[in-house]
């Protein structure tokens, strides 16, 4: 997973909306040793959208206050031939250290300044500020004058919060979300085999690869394992890698060029066109096991009848959670149509890599087997600009929400969650929760809880209408559920499309045979699941 994003929550309060503004000192208190020939100096400007320049004035007292501590320290430490430690005249010291002491007074009356500038100017910013370090001097006389730029959080008024209307959708159970289920179940106990046979969608391919671009170093990975279907090579996204990699058998070469993405970790590639050659060493075939009572067995079940009835049930837990991201989708929905106000630039660019990490989380928690989370990352990219747009303001707005009403989030419920993920991929929780904090998703999860909280909160006050069954309506009040089903159905069908052609008309006869008694028998669905012989390997592997 991509790096850990910089500009996630606002900090303290909003900023003053006036184009210039020049703070003024906080009263003195009995306390305060600080007068007004050492207080800073700072106004601030608007310098662009949601943009603010702030200039800073230091004083020429606070900087020989600064050379007085610094030198004093080195006076007592310095090593200074014909003198003992501690008794070199600071004559001696200023000619012999007064290059590298002068860098340091630099560095902290900046550090120091920049941060009392950002708690005068009561700004409610955004990263880090945009300063240039190395244009400010150090002056030998007079006041330090140095100015640097900082994003800003957006102010706006938020919408009528009670009784926002949405409608119930009925989750159904088809046979054919059965039959995507149970894919997944057979595309996690396939076994791959080396072929001479040209790459199909599905299989696998090992390879090395070449990264070229103008004015970067060419880069070389060998020993890949490369999926045929969307997916990324060195953090590149690579939406239509399967119908690159199709057709190409063990020798051949595939060359791609695509652009790298603004979001991409490696800053010297990010906007280039970069060219990718492949080099194919081998292709394996995905087989995948027979669906038959041998198949079900192996998962606890009598037959296939018993494991389609306890694949529905699941599905209908399953269907409830859907039915809930549904109404959550809405509320979202809801609170972007009525709330408007413009976005930081810089943010939004600096924001696509959470996109990501948000869709990474979203996923897990649903259980999306992982070769489907990274196909379905890869086609995230492609939009990705545009969905950080929306997810950028949906945060700001549902972040005001949490701060105004003291949403809280415990680590009990953090741990829980990572269980939760975990328990579908059958994984050891400590063990999740660490690759999550190294690659910076952990605080992602921390945010998608307090966010699911918030609009939880708002489902409790707002006006439920039970679905009429309308099919126009059903699409617009789902469209992200419905998006995702459509992807997993699409990718589904394509699997078995793509099924080895060396299976015996036997098999084609006995499958077809099935499909016939599927179409005239009642759908499992309403029947009670029964319970397996032994633990089942279908749980947590949901679709």
């Amino acid at each position: 997973m991509p790096d850990k994003p910089e500009d996630t929550a606002p900090q303290d309060p909003t900023a003053p909306n006036d184009a210039a503004t020049t703070q003024p000192a906080e009263p003195q208190t009995d306390g305060d040793v600080q007068d007004e020939a050492t207080r800073n100096t700072v106004t601030v400007e608007d310098a662009g959208t949601l943009k603010k320049k702030i200039t800073v004035t230091v004083p020429r007292q606070t900087i020989d206050a600064k050379f007085d501590e610094m030198y004093g320290e080195l006076v007592e430490s310095a090593q200074v031939p014909g003198f003992r430690i501690g008794r070199a005249p600071r004559r001696l010291i200023e000619k012999r250290f007064g290059r590298e002491v002068s860098g340091d007074v630099r560095n902290a009356i900046i550090g120091e300044a920049l941060g009392d500038a950002l708690e005068q100017s009561d700004l409610k910013t955004l990263g880090e500020p945009d300063i240039d370090l190395d244009a400010i001097e150090l002056p030998d006389t007079g006041d330090m004058s140095f100015a640097f730029e900082v994003e800003v959080a957006p102010e706006f008024d938020l919408p009528e919060l009670d009784g926002i209307p949405v409608t119930k959708q009925d989750v159904e159970i088809t046979d054919e979300r059965i039959d995507a289920f149970i894919e997944n179940l057979l595309a996690g106990r396939a076994r791959h085999e080396p072929t001479d046979e040209p790459a199909e969608e599905g299989d696998a391919v090992q390879a090395g690869v070449t990264i070229r671009g103008a004015d970067i170093e060419p880069v070389e990975k060998h020993g890949l394992s490369l999926r045929v279907a969307p997916g990324q090579i060195e953090g590149l996204p690579i939406v239509d890698l399967a119908e690159k990699l199709a057709g190409n058998k063990a020798g051949d070469t595939v060359t791609l060029t695509l652009t790298a993405p603004q979001s991409h970790p490696n800053e010297t590639w990010r906007g280039k066109e970069l060219t990718l050659e492949l080099s194919i060493g081998q292709v394996t075939r995905r087989i995948l096991p027979d669906l038959d009572d041998e198949f079900a067995a192996g998962l606890g079940f009598d037959n296939v009848k018993e494991l389609r009835e306890y694949v529905a049930g699941r599905m209908q837990a399953q269907a409830r959670s859907e039915s809930q991201r549904a109404l959550r989708e809405q509320i979202c929905q809801y609170l972007l149509d009525h709330t408007d106000f413009d976005l930081p630039e810089g943010v939004v660019a600096r924001h696509t890599q959470r996109v990501l990490q948000r869709r990474y989380v979203d996923l897990l928690s649903q259980g999306v087997p992982r070769e489907q989370i990274d196909e379905r990352l890869a086609e995230l990219h492609a939009s990705a600009s545009e969905q950080a747009q929306r997810d950028l303001k949906l945060r700001f707005i549902l972040t005001e929400i949490a701060d105004q009403q003291d949403v809280a989030v415990g680590d009990d419920e953090v741990n829980a969650r990572i269980a939760q993920m975990a328990a579908a991929y059958n994984r050891r929780p400590e063990r999740l929760r660490q690759e999550l904090a190294q690659d910076g998703t952990l605080e992602e999860v921390h945010s998608t809880l307090r966010e699911e909280k918030v609009l939880d909160n708002l489902l409790d006050r707002a006006k439920i209408t039970e679905s009429t069954g309308d099919e126009a309506d059903e699409a617009a009040a789902d469209e992200e559920a419905a998006e995702n089903k459509k992807t997993s159905t699409r990718t589904s069908a394509k699997k078995a499309s793509k099924k080895s052609s060396k299976k015996s008309a036997k098999k084609s006869a006995k499958k077809a045979s099935k499909k016939a008694d599927k179409k005239t028998a009642k759908t499992p669905a309403k029947k009670p699941a029964k319970k397996p012989k032994k633990k089942s390997d279908a749980e947590g592997k949901d679709a």
